[in-house]
């Protein structure tokens, strides 16, 4: 297995930083108190803040097209047709994901620096709301939810019940 680079590992300890206390308690004293890095080495790896916020939106959206393709059997949003991606995309979505992921996505809407780190991924794998058929929007907006829910409510989905909800979506999507 690769060893995993310092900037990656300082890139996990911001998001645990923020996922704890939010964007605004990211900064170079929390992060080199997070990590043992000096700042003078953060510094080296992401110049300014902004740099490192963008890193830290790039690492996610990559990990989150990596399980898209995982989850399409190793083929790259090219490789499948759109309905195809779009289920992907919902089983990806519909599961219970770390707060993070959450946070980030919400994030990445205050910059367009951050939304355009999405943005690719989001264009090749998720439905054109504007212009896609009702059902496959109406099957996204589904898989927003469940995305959500059990951040949102203090009854989170039960795993059967979150799998009946997934299935009911991805009826909306049968070719």
């Amino acid at each position: 297995m690769p060893r995993v680079s310092k900037k990656v590992e300082a890139l996990e300890k911001a998001l645990a930083i923020i996922e704890e206390d939010g964007v605004h308690a990211l900064t170079y004293d929390s992060l080199a108190t997070a990590t043992g890095m000096s700042k003078s080495g953060l510094i080296y790896h992401f110049p300014t803040r902004h740099e490192l916020l963008i890193d830290c939106h790039k690492l996610c959206a990559e990990r989150w097209e990596e399980e898209l393709v995982g989850l399409s059997g190793g083929k790259t949003a090219d490789q499948l047709s759109p309905r195809q991606r779009y289920r992907a995309a919902l089983e990806s979505m519909g599961k219970n994901d770390p707060l993070i992921e959450l946070l980030m996505s919400i994030h990445s809407q205050s910059h367009p620096d951050f939304q355009k780190v999405w943005r690719d991924v989001d264009r090749r794998w998720l439905p054109d709301p504007a212009s896609e058929d009702e059902s496959v929007v109406l099957a996204s907006i589904i898989a927003d939810g469940l995305w959500v829910h059990d951040h949102l409510t203090d009854r989170p989905l039960p795993p059967q019940r979150r799998r009946a909800l997934i299935d009911v979506a991805l009826g909306h999507l049968a070719e």
